[in-house]
């Protein structure tokens, strides 16, 4: 699409169609060239003006230009290049073999402070051009052509300071008669906006000389309304060069002027929002630094984005992240005073400057002001959408004196608070880069290590809350890591995530599990189900059941003795495969748990849909017990729901007895926290189970 070779450019960021639908529809040929002169993009208004479609116009502009106008058109477009706006007119060559005379505006084009190509507005003037010559032919002719124009001529004589011709575009121009300009009513330097007299006295003062002028300015019309106007004004000399008469044309240019304001303002912000964008904001960022580099003092940089975006767009679509993105940037302004900046980077990323620091922990309180904001609900159009935000915080100077250093510092804090489990800030501290070559580094030793050596489970008891016997447990991988000793799972899990290794985790800890189950069953030790937690990628890869009944055979273990723990986000990705992935399982046996229950979008009819055997209630909730009424509704709700529908609930991080009693209460049917066990290693969970078993038809001694 022309527009949109064009937009990209002229390095213009907007993907709002209506945009692009102003200047594809522009009365006039909008265009780009590099600095070699070829044209690189135009809209779709060249082929009225020129007959070229926006694809055939590509190339150098030397062909389109009539041969005596081209050393003036070279001269234009290299001061252009060299940095000068340039307006000049020109006389072109139809595709057809005609010549249609041109207005053009040129316009440098830069990027990085570098002059990468010229931006142009080209306007057909061929009808002026004809306009002007029968003016000298024919008065009468003259005066009916005028009269059917847009554009406003009139004629001025010098000698007798009487206005000779006025056309009645004038009056759609001004709102007065032209009879009233030539009766002399009204003077048309009476409705000039104040602002500009001073520059249209500067224009008189050429024409007085014999210089034509071009210029532009604003008038008030006899409405009040400010409009802007080009003038085009020709001195006309007698025979002995003396000034006789000025012949001039008025065009009113408001719409094209607004049409300008646009560009330039998507030029420096974000379309949906209307904020500064990353641009603008470096901008302001770089004049700051500045200015408190000279006067000695501080000010933060706030860099945040949203948790969990994607989730939304990908679950609810574009349209509610838009709206999303547009409530959460008037939340963020109502926090910021009249001289601080808040910008959209880019995606869900802002960033805010707080001008004036009146103590060290002003950002901060800002900071968690915002988060605390940002965690209420949202009511986008049908949803409510729950969601927060991670913020990292760098201080000019100590974390950067220039804008790229002070920008990446505070994009490393924003990074480790979201490495921390994201909603919450981070100011950031040289030792913050110590972690980031951390997290390079383990990247690298992940990909080299040596699973069966490495790496090992820890085994976290399910206890029945009534008996306060074990009836399960969740395997749980612990890295033990050369280097940096035992490492949780929280510390590699998002990087397995990221570099594809979840899938030989997966498999490691599957094959591990049940090998370790049929040797205690081997050894007739007492054996539970264990859980193990399956990622989204490898639930929905196509091999996991080939591959979970290939180590069932080898291990000649039961499905039984198996439960799979999935998170919501494994069956929005891809509910069709999903929905096969779990009845298939199910067939063969394995229990189904979906974990994190609650943390989510979670939707009764995935529940009712996809039946799993168990909910799993996020220890957030259980944290909230006695201390949250909320939290204790949503405990409650979730398993009278969970119960309604056939479904058994666990319960996560339970630590006290007042959390056990309501559980009881309200008939959990499992538990799992450290008010029974933390995760044991294998020898440890043996004696624990042996030391606290049930024995039923489905928990036995082997």
């Amino acid at each position: 699409m022309a527009v949109l070779n064009m937009a990209k450019s002229l390095s213009v960021k907007p993907d709002n169609p209506n945009f692009f639908s102003i200047i594809d529809h522009h009365p006039d040929t909008i265009f780009a060239m590099d600095i070699s002169g070829n044209i690189l993009s135009c809209n779709n208004n060249v082929e009225g003006i020129l007959g070229y479609t926006s694809s055939e116009i590509h190339g150098p502009f030397h062909r389109l230009v009539k041969k005596d106008n081209l050393n003036k058109v070279i001269n234009h477009f290299e001061m252009a290049v060299s940095g000068v706006v340039q307006n000049y007119s020109c006389i072109t060559i139809h595709k057809d073999g005609y010549f249609v005379d041109l207005q053009i505006t040129n316009i440098p084009m830069f990027s990085n402070g570098e002059i990468i190509g010229v931006y142009g507005i080209a306007k057909d003037i061929t009808t002026i051009k004809i306009t002007e010559t029968r003016l000298k032919e024919n008065e009468k002719q003259n005066q009916q052509i005028y009269n059917s124009l847009d554009v406003g001529v009139w004629s001025l004589d010098i000698r007798l300071h009487k206005i000779l011709y006025v056309s009645k575009a004038i009056e759609a121009i001004s709102g007065i008669n032209p009879e009233d300009f030539k009766k002399g009513f009204h003077n048309w330097r009476e409705i000039i906006h104040p602002a500009d007299i001073a520059e249209f006295k500067k224009n008189q003062i050429e024409l007085r000389k014999g210089i034509p002028c071009q210029y532009q300015y604003r008038i008030i019309d006899i409405k009040g309304n400010v409009k802007w106007v080009e003038a085009r004004t020709f001195p006309v000399l007698n025979s002995e060069g003396e000034l006789v008469r000025l012949d001039g044309l008025i065009t009113d240019i408001s719409k094209k002027k607004l049409e300008d304001e646009k560009i330039n303002f998507f030029a420096y912000h974000d379309y949906l929002t209307g904020l500064p964008n990353r641009r603008k904001f470096e901008g302001e960022l770089k004049k700051i630094i500045t200015t408190k580099q000279a006067a000695g003092e501080k000010f933060a940089l706030l860099y945040l984005d949203l948790d969990r975006f994607k989730f939304v767009n990908d679950t609810l679509g574009h349209s509610v992240g838009d709206e999303l993105l547009k409530a959460v940037s008037n939340r963020l302004g109502n926090h910021l005073k009249p001289q601080d900046h808040l910008a959209r980077i880019g995606g869900d990323e802002f960033a805010i400057i707080v001008n004036q620091l009146n103590d060290a922990n002003e950002p901060i309180n800002i900071a968690s002001n915002i988060i605390t904001e940002i965690e209420k609900h949202f009511k986008i159009n049908e949803y409510d959408l729950h969601i927060t935000t991670s913020i990292g915080i760098g201080i000019y100077p100590q974390d950067g004196q220039t804008v790229s250093d002070l920008l990446a510092n505070a994009d490393v804090a924003l990074y480790r608070a979201k490495s921390m489990g994201k909603n919450n800030l981070q100011v950031y501290s040289p030792t913050m880069n110590i972690e980031s070559y951390k997290q390079f580094v383990l990247e690298n030793d992940l990909r080299s290590a040596a699973f069966d050596k490495e790496f090992i489970l820890h085994y976290q008891p399910k206890v029945d809350p009534k008996t306060r016997q074990t009836i399960g447990a969740e395997a749980l991988i612990r890295w033990n890591h050369p280097e940096w000793g035992m490492l949780s799972p929280s510390e590699f899990i998002p990087l397995a995530e990221e570099t594809n290794i979840i899938f030989e985790i997966g498999d490691w800890v599957l094959s591990s599990v049940c090998k370790q189950i049929n040797q205690w069953k081997i050894e007739g030790q007492p054996i539970v189900p264990v859980s193990i937690n399956i990622s989204a990628k490898r639930f929905l890869k196509d091999d996991l059941v080939i591959k979970l009944l290939k180590i069932l055979d080898e291990t000649n273990l039961e499905p039984k003795w198996l439960e799979f723990e999935i998170t919501e986000t494994s069956i929005i990705q891809n509910e069709e495969k999903s929905l096969a992935m779990i009845k298939l399982l199910k067939k063969i046996g394995i229990t189904i748990s979906l974990d994190d229950f609650g943390t989510g979008y979670s939707s009764i009819s995935y529940l009712k849909k996809f039946k799993v055997d168990y909910l799993k209630i996020d220890r957030s909730f259980i944290n909230g017990i006695h201390s949250c009424i909320d939290d204790e509704a949503i405990v409650k709700s979730i398993l009278h729901l969970a119960h309604d529908l056939k479904m058994k609930v666990v319960a996560e991080g339970v630590e006290t007895e007042e959390q056990l009693a309501f559980l009881l209460q309200h008939q959990c049917d499992v538990i799992q926290g450290y008010l029974f066990s933390k995760p044991l290693e294998r020898s440890e969970f043996m004696a624990h189970l042996s030391n606290n078993q049930i024995l039923t038809d489905d928990y036995e001694r082997i």
